[in-house]
């Protein structure tokens, strides 16, 4: 169980690490915009509920102020049957004036009589008109009909309404067929769309009419063999005029209308001039339809820009935005806890390695101290081999410690100046070997080492050298060293690559382990500089070839030192 915590823990902990602001961001964000689309929801359903009121409201007012339209119809026919249909002009311009058309029904061009006179009787018509307006008007246009229903009254007497008169309205089809339908059923009937006679200027609107029927049985005209007094009491409309007047009564409804006559759909009565652009909003798009005298109307309404600014419910994106700061607030705070837990391990971290560090110079210290030993043994024995007297022993002998001290202080030279790789190599050389310039040679272009660099480049040349002088090539008389290098690649590919070979009479082979000169030298190659080392026994000597990326180039340092190697107890340096 233990086993499978600590795999859980290593495997799973630092993902879940990484992502934990993300996940935290993610979920606190879907929760928030999950309440946002809840209460837009329940906002758009009552904006819904609200705009059918508004929309019904609109319908309301065009119904009822038709109705009252045709009230009026109503009463014209009650003041005609009062008279016998006997009305003097005078008399109904009184009547119509008090009505106040223009001023309380608006939307309404007038109030008329049309008389219903056989083809060919058109006299009887005109002779009224003369009598009315004083003026000889012909009863137009051309028919192919029996019947002809000549404008013979229409009030208040304005320009548009005098260009009327004398028009055969039952000429028309569309006018036509609601005054057969009205004749018939002795009821009032609407017209569908029309151009209105009145229309005399450019800027024109679909017009319909209001027919209610009236007659008198037996009247004056009977005994000339025509027919009896009658006719139609009507109304023309501007569709255009009738909505302006009901929608911009106060309050103003906030409502875009789209209207026409359900038989002749082609045909618009009359649509709000920012139907278009409100039309977008199809969520809220409402269609009623209307009798309108016997006609169905059908009527198109969008919100207009009023209704939505006063609509508009700002709170899901206030709570969308307080949960979008929440999240990113909890996600910077999960990620500084992140970040302080990280600290935390990185303390520790530093902590167990400059125990490993104290323990690895320990180690080192007690490494070079035998080597040193080592090496002054064998340069007094080399000394004394080549000296004749003791003054000149002496004088080498202390000259040789002397090159030690120099190689010792090129390792330690302040983090942030170079060193180079040749000179370096020929102050470990000559500490190791003496001034015995016949036993080694070194060839390469320069290469400058930055600190680290330098630091493990001595050490791998002062292990390489020593093993050599103890173990390797240099250890008889009659062996020597050959060190060249140079660089492989370009860019960030470009290498450093330095073989270090020994030639001596007797061979070399691999030895059974590795000591701490072995594992100290692939340390500083392999963990340190990122590099490679191989290592050929052949019969002649030993071959080492070292590649390393480029030691000066200062990426490099920049990789080495996020890449830094991460030394676990007794798996690098284990003496």
């Amino acid at each position: 169980m233990r086993k499978v915590l600590d795999n859980v823990r290593a495997n799973w902990l630092p993902l879940l690490t990484r992502f934990l602001p993300a996940l935290v961001f993610l979920v606190v964000t879907i929760i928030g915009l999950g309440m946002s689309f809840s209460i837009y929801r329940a906002s758009e359903v009552e904006r819904r509920a609200k705009f059918e009121i508004v929309a019904g409201d609109a319908v309301d007012r065009i119904v009822s102020r038709f109705h009252q339209h045709m009230s009026l119809l109503e009463a014209t026919k009650a003041f005609f049957e009062a008279t016998d249909g006997m009305v003097d002009r005078d008399a109904f311009r009184t009547y119509v004036d008090g009505l106040d058309t223009e001023g309380r029904y608006d939307g309404i061009q007038g109030i008329g009589f049309a008389r219903m006179i056989y083809t060919g009787n058109e006299a009887n018509a005109e002779n009224m008109i003369a009598r009315f307006y004083g003026e000889n008007i012909e009863i137009w246009p051309e028919t192919d009909q029996d019947f002809r229903a000549a404008i013979v009254l229409l009030e208040p007497e304005d320009e548009r309404n005098r260009a009327a008169i004398g028009y055969d309205m039952y000429s028309d089809p569309a006018r036509r067929e609601a005054m057969a339908v009205a004749f018939a059923n002795d009821t009032p009937r609407a017209s569908g769309p029309v151009q209105l006679v009145q229309e005399i200027t450019s800027q024109k609107q679909t017009g319909f009419l209001l027919y209610l029927p009236f007659k008198i049985d037996g009247g004056p005209n009977d005994a000339e063999g025509n027919l009896p007094l009658s006719g139609f009491i009507y109304a023309p409309f501007r569709a255009g005029d009738l909505y302006a007047a009901v929608m911009d009564d106060e309050p103003a409804s906030p409502v875009a209308i789209e209207a026409y006559d359900q038989d002749v759909p082609d045909t618009l009565l009359f649509k709000s001039a920012s139907f278009d652009r409100e039309l977008a909003d199809n969520t809220l798009a409402i269609t009623s339809e209307v009798d309108i005298a016997g006609r169905t109307w059908v009527m198109k309404m969008t919100p207009s820009a009023a209704f939505k600014k006063a609509a508009f419910d700002i709170t899901p994106f206030v709570v969308g935005s307080v949960a979008l700061l929440l999240a990113v607030a909890l996600s910077l705070a999960a990620q500084w806890q992140i970040r302080a837990l990280a600290a935390a391990r990185e303390v520790q971290r530093v902590t167990q390695k400059s125990l490993q560090e104290r323990e690895l110079m320990l180690q080192e210290m007690k490494h070079r101290i035998k080597n040193s030993i080592a090496r002054m043994l064998a340069i007094a024995r080399q000394t004394a081999h080549h000296a004749d007297t003791l003054d000149q022993f002496m004088e080498s002998y202390a000259a040789r410690l002397q090159a030690m001290s120099t190689a010792q202080d090129v390792l330690t030279r302040s983090r942030w100046q170079r060193a180079d790789l040749r000179e370096l190599l020929s102050k470990e050389l000559d500490q190791v070997f003496g001034d015995a310039d016949t036993h080694y040679q070194v060839s390469g272009p320069a290469v400058e080492l930055e600190e680290k660099a330098t630091q493990a480049f001595s050490l791998t040349f002062h292990e390489l050298a020593t093993n050599a002088l103890k173990y390797g090539g240099m250890a008889d008389n009659g062996g020597s060293l050959d060190v060249s290098w140079f660089y492989d690649g370009t860019g960030s590919q470009r290498k450093l690559r330095l073989f270090w070979r020994e030639h001596g009479p007797a061979p070399v082979s691999k030895p059974e382990r590795k000591g701490f000169g072995t594992r100290l030298i692939d340390a500083n190659i392999i963990g340190e500089l990122q590099g490679t080392i191989e290592r050929h026994y052949r019969e002649n000597g030993l071959t080492v070839e070292i590649k390393v990326p480029n030691p000066a180039d200062p990426q490099t340092r920049r990789t080495r030192w996020r890449r830094r190697r991460r030394a676990k107890d007794g798996t690098v340096y284990n003496g």
